[in-house]
């Protein structure tokens, strides 16, 4: 008869369940990421955090809220997707992990000098355009992800004239008007290339506090903002009533950016320019 040992009775949990049609890991065939970080009194974000499991990661003694807007392609076997959101974030640790995390500063982290990875992304809010990527996020991962469209303009290696970032979340009912807009502009800053990933971000499912790991396969760009730079980010409420305004309002506020992170994946392919193969006539 075969007994197990203590060891075996109190190590290891079991994985959340994976829904039907669904397949993990997920992979990206191309990613832009741009990330924007603020540094704000803990009291803004705990009562976000309220019954949730986890506690604010604090960072020089204050907490951490950010957004980031992604673009991102999937292959599939029907072709490929494309898809756009946003994450409202507030940087947490697991209530019962607390001091297995390593002390680091505010510039320490976004270099990715914490190494348990148990500094971690609470979503507060996830507008996405991309059903499929809706439908994963809530059943997988337990993202409070909503429906909505998104109007942008990027730096873009086909234009290079074209150097700040610019997104705007639309208000799902009213297309015509934005929760909020945001205008991000690096040009003539210093870059610090950095290993952040791997990334956590924490959901719920089946009623239980996850955690599941992102992976940028390249180093991100990472600009560090001293006070007479803060107005390379530029943050605009708009005429929406949606809840979203409300939070984002709450959590920032008047709060200056202390970094934004960039990343832009590698061209897979690259097409040159025409050329005449014989004399023109």
């Amino acid at each position: 008869m075969q007994t197990s040992t203590p060891e075996a009775r109190v190590m290891g949990q079991p994985l959340p369940s994976i829904p039907a049609g669904f397949g993990l890991p997920f992979y990206y065939s191309s990613l832009f990421n741009v990330g924007v970080f603020y540094q704000v009194d803990v009291e803004r974000v705990r009562p976000y955090l309220e019954g949730s499991g986890l506690v604010p990661a604090l960072l020089d003694g204050q907490a951490v809220v950010s957004y980031n807007y992604q673009l991102y392609t999937g292959q599939f076997p029907q072709g490929s997707s494309v898809t756009q959101e946003v994450e409202l974030n507030i940087l947490a640790v697991p209530e019962n992990s607390q001091q297995l995390v390593a002390i680091v500063s505010f510039e320490e982290y976004m270099r990715g000098e914490e190494q348990t990875k148990l500094m971690g992304n609470h979503r507060v809010w996830v507008p996405c355009d991309n059903e499929n990527a809706i439908q994963a996020g809530v059943q997988l991962f337990g993202e409070p992800k909503f429906k909505t469209t998104f109007q942008v303009l990027l730096a873009s290696l086909n234009d290079p004239s074209q150097q700040t970032w610019m997104f705007s979340v639309q208000d799902p009912s009213l297309d015509n008007e934005f929760i909020y807009r945001v205008t991000v502009d690096m040009t003539g800053l210093q870059a610090f290339p950095g290993n952040f990933s791997p990334i956590t971000e924490y959901g719920r499912h089946e009623g239980q506090l996850i955690g599941c790991r992102w992976n940028m396969l390249q180093p991100v760009q990472t600009y560090f903002l001293q006070p007479d730079a803060a107005d390379r980010v530029k943050l605009e409420l708009g005429p929406s009533t949606h809840p979203m305004k409300t939070d984002v309002q709450q959590l920032i506020g008047d709060a200056r950016p202390g970094a934004v992170r960039l990343t832009q994946s590698a061209p897979a392919a690259i097409q040159s320019r025409a050329y005449y193969p014989s004399p023109i006539n």
